[in-house]
């Protein structure tokens, strides 16, 4: 099962609001039973009452569906558990979420009008050309389903590639490295990682969890390369009793200003409201980039769509007054 950013997004806000009103998780989970939730909502809620029921904690029985709840959801839902602090956690996971939504809606919306074109490219530079050469309907009719065809096929193959790299960058440091300094993506997935990785630390730290359980945790939770490769540094650090912001401060993984931040806060003891004030802001900066991400693509495909339609239209006439001038030459 699957589920979409912006059904997350409203379930995990509706479940805060319910918490914050002191429902309990099954009372919560019987009001939103009863609201028509999507289906892949409804079934994790089902598996939350056959998993309470069964003796496992909230997160266990959240986490049994492991393709509908990622390691996010169960590192903050665990968190939020043992700390008694689920309301904050589902709040945490409802704007992130609709952040992811709101960043998905803007590219697919800005997509539309250059794809719009490029099937128009493809259409100039197929019907004119055989028309001119005295091709029939149904042959010109098969020629523009076999350049779509081809099309629809790179373009599959390229989204294939993409999902494919974006999913090895968390367990890979040098993918994901390398994902860090392409322009705009590098900026919106640090942003994004940071904001996971502030969110579930922040979230530990309420509940009490060890410090190297809580590097552990929250660097697992970012799917991040980098971040997972230094949250192992961190753990060590932490098991060797020694205070992590030195440790924060000499790894590359993390900006400079926060590790600055988290330094100082371990000192003054405000790791908590540090933290807190992080997650809130990596989270503005994520959604700034991935917003800005989700303008700057469309308008880059747009460039190329031109390109390619200005070139069909150049070919089709050059080819065009070639014919004539050869017939002139005849």
């Amino acid at each position: 099962m699957t589920s979409k950013a912006a059904h997350k997004h409203l379930f995990y806000l509706e479940m805060a609001k319910l918490l914050e009103a002191g429902f309990g998780i099954r009372e919560a989970a019987a009001v939103l039973l009863d609201t028509k939730l999507p289906p892949v909502q409804a079934a994790l809620l089902k598996d939350l009452n056959r998993g309470l029921e069964a003796g496992q904690s909230i997160t266990g029985a959240f986490a049994s569906d492991t393709t509908t709840v990622s390691e996010l959801e169960r590192s903050m839902i665990g968190a939020g558990e043992r700390g008694g602090n689920l309301a904050p956690a589902f709040q945490h996971l409802s704007d992130y979420f609709g952040m992811l939504a709101s960043a998905r809606g803007e590219m697919i919306k800005s997509m539309i009008y250059p794809l719009v074109v490029l099937h128009m490219g493809i259409f100039i530079g197929i019907v004119p050309t055989a028309m001119m050469r005295g091709d029939g309907f149904p042959y010109i009719l098969g020629q523009l389903a076999v350049a779509l065809v081809v099309f629809y096929a790179v373009v599959l193959m390229v989204v294939v590639l993409i999902r494919a790299v974006l999913r090895a960058a968390p367990e890979n440091v040098g993918i994901d490295r390398f994902l860090h300094r392409i322009p705009l993506l590098g900026k919106a997935r640090q942003k994004m990682a940071m904001a996971r990785f502030c969110k579930v630390y922040h979230s530990c730290l309420l509940a009490g969890i060890s410090m190297s359980e809580t590097a552990e945790v929250a660097s697992s939770a970012s799917q991040s390369g980098m971040i997972r490769e230094a949250g192992k540094r961190l753990v060590k650090t932490a098991q060797a009793g020694n205070p992590l912001g030195p440790a924060f401060v000499a790894d590359d993984a993390f900006p400079n200003a926060f590790s600055r931040s988290y330094s100082t806060g371990e000192e003054a003891g405000t790791l908590d409201k540090d933290l807190a004030r992080w997650a809130k802001l990596f989270q503005t900066e994520a959604e700034a980039a991935a917003k800005t991400l989700s303008i700057a693509i469309p308008k880059l495909l747009y460039f190329f769509i031109l390109a390619f339609v200005a070139w069909k239209i150049i070919s089709f006439f050059n080819g065009y007054y070639s014919g004539m001038l050869e017939e002139i030459d005849k």
